[in-house]
């Protein structure tokens, strides 16, 4: 039955928001006309400010030359009056072969979302700055992806109402190209100068959707500051979900028309050249014109792209989790001071270059073979990690071979690097490996650089005896007796032994191996206080180990038996040095065990695709691919999070206290986990068993979390999750999405499917769903003749023997009873539109 009432609501709301929508219209289009800068410059009499080296945007240059940041693998979103695909800077075409890889056109509703004219240049213009491959005015990001999304229609009307539905297409299309959107660019606006947000502002839940997915919002400032005379942003810069950008000039000060803020990112946005349809200048079939125009319009995509850019850079570095926020704090807390002496305040001000060096870091080894850095004595294996900022870097290390024989040097990569080895005394190369001959005591060098990209690496460097014979000792002085040492730090697990005063230059301690596997150990230190090196001795004072870089931190790995005598040398005088020693790993062949603590411990496994990466406690090891790892909690509340690759399908099994992850080739398994967080693929599968006792359920659409008496299991990025009660009167709580929900009664099993997941929910005594907005629909089946059902305005209940569904802020109720029974229910107070089906 219909709600009559309701429908005259929402006519009323509706008719009253159509107006609202009718002025915004109005104000776009009048912005979109007084962005435009008259008369647009061609090629043949280009802008002013433009140089015979085309933008002259040195920060961009440097990213590309540099540090070869070019913006693949992703795609930038923009939504505008749609982009002249044809034009050859931008690819030539439309579809998974271009640049332009797809889109939609909503004011005219067709897949061709074509920059058409008469008013049409506008999306064009902002899509070059971005994208442009053209190699005298080359976009900020020349690799990257486009969509377009026109809002605008041929005469250069728009409105919200499209906005909107373009930036609820980026959310549901995010992942359907070959490189996921990561960016959306707003060169539109409204007639509005404020930090609060209007009445009418009607785009916040789908910029809030899009900063959920991680999406980065570059959002035009406005351009009416000349009218407004004071601080204050256009809708929807002025949204708190986006990044809104002012435009500077070639001085570097504020463009005289640019609205600002305390929020924004100024970058260059006058006389900015890029590409124009064909159509502009009459049309002669050449479509490879350009020229210039001013605005905001034209600051926001370059913010835009250098997001790209910062993105591809943090993802080389091994960054993971890269949101909107992390690049606008990267952005901001590395930006120029701008001074702004109309309103006599300080602003921000993109630094490109400075967010580069500052993520990239100093380097740590010397750039020339002249220069190597020594890491000391090659006794039986060493590992050196470091990071490779620029193509034009190169890492030398310097070590000598504690004996004769043949040194094997293996190199593992994180991002987009890859190496070049660089050889300056002698060396066999075969793609990812070096053998090289050594004789004992003689000093060699080794250098990495890159052929292709940036990143972060490590070289495990192993030396392999010619002679059975046992080496001499080290000529490096021995460990003293006991009676000198300066501790004992005992049999040794995961430990922390903090806040050392080293006042003489060569301390040495005493530790015991707990168990049969890798030791790590480490000093952590601030390299300003004194520079501190490390050495391990066996119990015949043997040299098993060294570090010495000019680093804050060293560390050692070696294998060690359970029960055996080492100890640990440092050198250097620092009043504050932390060790840290683990011995929680072993390593046999493809099998992985890790143990744990009687404290709390934290582990991630992580599987990138060509290896897996395990941090316990902090402390990073690297297995191979197809690795078969176990890991054991022993006390305290410990937490594991499982990281899975991209693009494959693991299945991933937990009940309380544990965890199980298979996958094609390999598995991780955590026993005695209290606390369990995976992050997966949309394609892997989780089932979650809870315990017997009482146990709580709750969804959104960012993640599924399950709560009982000491377990606790939180899952983020999976599509297909099913949750099992085993007992004890469970509860859940089930949030849909801004978008359209299903939700599934079926007597004791419950499922929500919506644009997040397809949760499957069985035998919870108690379940709870929350439509949120949307069509969300509630469908109840295998109705008996003792069940009760009662709704009224958007809320419900449906109540059988042993199960109780309550639902809120629903659209409509199908239920389907079996024949011949009747439904025990008012049907008079039902309020949603209720069908009755019999089977």
């Amino acid at each position: 039955m219909t709600r009559p009432t309701l429908q005259d609501d929402r006519k009323v709301a509706f008719e009253s928001f159509e107006d609202r929508l009718a002025l915004t219209a109005q104000a776009l289009n009048d912005l979109a006309d007084e962005w435009r800068d008259t008369p647009i410059q061609t090629m043949a009499a280009a802008a002013a400010s433009s140089t015979s080296e085309g933008h002259g945007w040195a920060e961009i240059a440097y990213a590309r030359n540099e540090m070869g940041l070019r913006g693949g693998g992703q795609t930038v979103a923009v939504i505008d009056s749609g982009i002249a695909y044809d034009h050859i800077a931008l690819g030539g075409g439309l579809g998974a072969a271009y640049k332009v890889v797809g889109g939609w056109d909503f004011a005219e509703n067709d897949a061709n979302p074509y920059d058409d004219g008469p008013a049409g240049f506008h999306g064009t213009h902002v899509s070059g700055i971005i994208g442009s491959s053209d190699k005298k005015y080359m976009g900020v990001a020349p690799d990257v992806d486009l969509v377009a999304l026109r809002v605008f229609d041929d005469n250069g009307g728009g409105t919200l109402e499209r906005v909107e539905q373009a930036l609820r297409w980026v959310h549901d299309n995010r992942n359907t190209f070959a490189n996921p959107i990561t960016t959306v660019n707003l060169s539109l606006g409204t007639a509005w100068n404020s930090s609060n947000l209007p009445d009418w502002a009607v785009l916040e839940d789908e910029f809030r959707m899009l900063e959920e997915d991680g999406i980065f919002i570059a959002v035009a400032a406005g351009n009416s500051f000349a009218t407004y005379k004071s601080e204050g942003l256009s809708y929807p810069a002025a949204s708190q979900y986006v990044v809104p950008v002012a435009s500077i000039g070639a001085s570097g000060q504020f463009s005289s028309f640019s609205q600002r803020s305390d929020r924004v990112l100024a970058a260059p946005g006058e006389k900015v050249m890029s590409t124009l349809p064909d159509h502009f200048y009459g049309g002669d079939g050449l479509k490879n014109d350009m020229g210039a125009t001013s605005g905001t319009s034209m600051a926001a995509p370059y913010v835009a792209g250098a997001s790209v850019l910062l993105r591809e850079a943090m993802a080389a570095m091994g960054q993971t989790n890269i949101t909107q926020d992390v690049l606008y704090d990267w952005l901001k807390n590395t930006a120029d001071t701008l001074y702004d002496s109309v309103t006599n305040a300080n602003y921000s001000k993109l630094n490109l270059q400075k967010a580069l060096d500052t993520l990239v870091g100093a380097d740590e080894f010397g750039s020339t073979a002249a220069d190597a850095t020594s890491i000391g004595n090659l006794t039986t294996s060493i590992t050196v990690s470091g990071t490779i900022g620029k193509v034009s870097d190169s890492d030398f290390f310097r070590f000598t071979a504690a004996a004769s024989g043949q040194v094997t040097f293996t190199l593992d990569t994180i991002g987009d690097l890859a190496g070049k080895w660089q050889t300056p005394d002698g060396g066999t190369i075969n793609g990812d490996t070096v053998t090289m001959n050594v004789v004992a005591g003689q000093s060699y060098r080794l250098g990495l650089g890159t052929s292709d990209g940036i990143g972060k690496f490590t070289i495990e460097a192993k030396l392999t005896s010619s002679t059975t014979e046992t080496p001499p000792p080290p000529t490096t002085p021995n460990p003293p007796t006991p009676p000198a040492l300066s501790g004992n730090w005992g049999v040794v697990s995961g430990n922390l032994f903090d806040n050392f005063n080293l006042q003489t230059p060569s301390n040495f301690y005493q530790l015991t191996a707990g168990r049969t596997g890798m030791l790590t150990v480490e000093a952590l230190f601030s390299a300003a206080r004194g520079n501190i090196d490390i050495e391990v001795y066996d119990s015949q004072n043997r040299l098993v180990g060294s570090s010495a870089t000019a680093d804050s931190s060293e560390r050692v790995d070696i294998s060690v038996t359970a029960g055996n005598v080492y100890y640990v040398r440092a050198t250097g005088v620092n009043r504050d040095v932390d060790f840290r020693v683990t011995n929680l790993v072993t390593v046999s062949g493809s099998q992985v065990d890790v143990g744990g603590t009687s404290a709390r411990d934290l582990y991630t496994w992580t599987h990138t695709g060509t290896q897996q990466q395990l941090a316990v406690n902090g402390v990073t090891y690297t297995f191979a691919a197809n690795s078969q790892v176990q890991i054991q909690g022993v006390g305290g509340i410990d937490a594991l999070t499982l990281v899975s690759a991209t693009g494959t399908v693991d299945t991933i099994t937990t009940r309380p206290g544990s965890v199980d992850l298979v996958g094609s080739s390999y598995r991780v398994s955590g026993l005695g986990v209290e606390q369990t967080n995976i992050r997966g693929d949309a394609n892997d599968r989780v089932t979650m068993y809870d315990s017997a006792g009482v146990d709580y359920l709750e969804a959104t659409a960012t993640f599924v979390g399950l709560v009982g008496t000491g377990h606790q299991t939180m899952v983020e990025g999976i599509r297909n999750i099913t949750v099992i009660s085993q007992g004890g009167g469970d509860v859940a709580r089930l949030n849909g999405t801004r978008g359209n929900d299903r939700f599934v009664i079926e007597q004791g099993n419950r499922t929500l499917t919506n644009s997040s997941f397809n949760l499957r929910v069985e035998n919870f005594a108690s379940v709870g769903f929350h439509g949120l907005g949307g069509t969300d629909t509630v469908e109840i089946t295998g109705m008996n003749s003792n069940d009760l059902i009662y709704g009224r305005r958007g809320i419900g209940r449906y109540t059988t023997a042993a199960y109780k569904t309550e639902f809120s802020d629903i659209d409509q109720v199908l239920a389907q009873a079996r024949v011949g029974e009747k439904l025990k229910s008012d049907v008079r107070s039902v309020d949603y539109l209720f069908r009755k089906l019999s089977n």
